[in-house]
């Protein structure tokens, strides 16, 4: 108990009776505030009946959860007192109460076969969110983020403060909440939250037990503070265990093989896509990560979380991921790339009235770099003509497969797009897919099942000799393409990046002097033109280096400084 609640139960002649009996000496308290409340006596109530809750948690997790529900509400009671009457303790012990009280909200055992959303009703607590991303209609279930273990992460980004923060299992699915943008989100999302238990009234006659209380959850992304009378309290934060969390439970890794070799994410039950991690945010510019070949999100968890908690690059962007499989040809998957984009334009703003969006960055690490690449590129019909030898306007199509392939081959550049940044990016192709071990690999990598069924329908309608002599012999798959011979890597060469966008290459290298990095060579990922190039030690997979996300952090910054002060790319 602390020093302030002693010292109160003293006044009241109340020491003896609460050592004894927390629950108790609660009762008669109440009582005596409800006619005269005083300084201190709410954060009184609150100590002894966390004490009370914890006794009976022992025997009865269930009967404890009412003393919680209180322990927790007098706090906040508390903190509404003029400042300074014991906030510190008045934030613990709310703190404490409710962490108790979500856990126990959890158990098998008291939940039985209802929800936590029913237990906690039982309590007599309304739920309710600072946002609809947070409905608790979609929220599963809660773990307390201090529960969980984080482990990878270069750093971990948490603030005390008021609230307990927790890793909820959010369900993507129809509701009242649905909304267009829940397609690019994940179905399943382990998401940040704070809970704070808010109570109605005050002390006096009674008034915070006959107005219903709210188990409120706030986006640890929003606003800092809560009022309380005339006092703001700082809330409690936790950004980084749900990203770690949520990195956990994916199993991206069983993706990464799926992608390469099956070049589909079938088995796994997982689409392709882009995806958010928080809901859309009109004003703040899109950021789309893009990894490379045999790789997956993954690959960017430390740089969304860095940047995230960066403030100034938080207020001006927000971070997306393209999730796709690997395996497929390049020209497939930038085509993928491209509608997701579009698609997300459209849906999300598709009055086009947010110029945010109209700056969007991609970054792309490795061959994600070249799928970043012909989002701003026109190549007309040149890789048309290297991948076929029927001339275009020859070339005999069903519709079905005119879409398919006019996608791949003949596009125009996303006039949204404003920014992109190389990340040793294979633009001349490497070495090790030319190789006799990236030749076996290339046989591995499966065919889907629509690519067989395009490529059986072109050499139907337009003879067996079709594709362009230097493509024969070569399985269409990512791995081919990115041959240092591959005459789709030669095209894209030659097919100049839009001159409104400006591009900015990071390439690692062993030992800064060697001229590869152990996959990519220097002359590989080096492009005339760049508005900045920085060669950074280390390997391939050098993506999330400090070195490599304070760049990013600089150019970010810079298209930023470059759009306000109306410099920046026009359209």
């Amino acid at each position: 108990m602390s020093a302030p609640t002693g010292v109160f139960l003293t006044g009241q002649g109340l020491v003896d009776m609460a050592a004894n009996d927390p629950g108790a000496t609660a009762r008669v308290l109440e009582t005596r505030l409800e006619a005269q409340p005083e300084p201190g006596g709410a954060l009184a109530l609150a100590e002894l009946s966390y004490r009370e809750g914890l006794r009976r948690e022992a025997h009865s997790p269930a009967t404890a959860l009412p003393w919680y529900r209180d322990a927790a509400a007098c706090a906040a009671l508390a903190l509404a007192e003029p400042a300074g009457l014991s906030s510190e303790h008045a934030i613990a012990t709310h703190n404490l109460a409710l962490k108790r009280l979500i856990r126990i909200s959890q158990a098998d055992g008291v939940r039985g076969d209802g929800s936590w959303r029913e237990v906690l009703g039982g309590q007599g607590l309304a739920l309710v969110s600072s946002t609809s991303y947070l409905h608790p209609a979609q929220l599963a279930d809660l773990k307390v983020a201090d529960d969980l273990r984080v482990t990878g992460m270069h750093n971990v980004y948490r603030s005390s403060g008021l609230g307990v923060p927790v890793v909820a299992h959010r369900l993507a699915g129809p509701t009242e909440t649905t909304d267009p943008q829940d397609q690019f989100l994940p179905r399943e999302t382990r998401t940040g939250a704070t809970a704070v238990l808010l109570p109605e009234g005050g002390l006096y006659a009674g008034q915070w037990r006959r107005r219903p209380a709210s188990l409120y959850f706030a986006d640890p992304f929003g606003a800092p503070s809560l009022p309380f009378g005339e006092n703001d309290v700082s809330l409690a934060t936790d950004r980084t265990t749900p990203l770690a969390d949520q990195v956990a439970r994916v199993h991206l890794d069983q993706l990464e093989w799926a992608g390469l070799f099956h070049s589909s994410f079938k088995r796994e039950g997982v689409e392709a896509g882009l995806y958010m991690l928080r809901p859309y945010e009109p004003g703040k510019i899109p950021v789309v990560l893009v990894h490379g070949l045999f790789s997956s999100p993954r690959a960017y968890v430390q740089t969304i979380n860095e940047l995230s908690n960066t403030p100034l690059i938080a207020s001006k962007y927000q971070f997306w991921v393209f999730i796709y499989p690997t395996g497929l040809p390049i020209p497939a998957s930038a085509a993928k790339l491209r509608m997701w984009l579009t698609r997300a334009r459209e849906t999300l703003d598709p009055g086009h009235t947010d110029a945010a969006f109209d700056q969007m960055v991609l970054v792309g690490h490795s061959m994600g770099g070249l799928l970043s690449k012909m989002m701003v590129q026109d190549p007309g019909l040149e890789l048309w003509n290297s991948t076929i030898r029927i001339p275009h306007d020859r070339f005999k199509f069903s519709p079905k497969l005119h879409e398919t392939l006019e996608a791949s081959l003949i596009f125009r550049p996303l006039p949204f797009v404003r920014r992109i940044v190389f990340i040793a990016s294979p633009h001349r192709g490497s070495p090790l897919a030319s190789d006799l071990f990236g030749r076996t690999i290339s046989r591995l990598v499966g065919r889907p099942d629509e690519l067989a069924e395009s490529i059986k329908e072109i050499e139907a309608l337009n003879g067996p000799r079709v594709i362009a002599p230097e493509m024969r012999g070569r399985t269409p798959n990512a791995i081919a393409n990115l041959q240092t011979d591959s005459p789709v890597l030669a095209t894209l060469d030659r097919v100049p990046i839009a001159p409104n966008v400006p591009y900015h290459s990071i390439i690692p290298q062993i030992l800064k002097v060697s001229g590869t990095d152990g996959v990519v060579l220097y002359n590989s990922s080096h492009l005339d033109g760049a508005a900045s190039e920085l060669i950074v030690e280390g390997n391939h997979s050098s993506q999330q280096k400090p070195e490599v996300t304070q760049e990013l952090r600089r150019i970010l910054l810079e298209h930023v400084g470059s759009i306000e002060a109306g410099s920046g790319p026009v359209p």
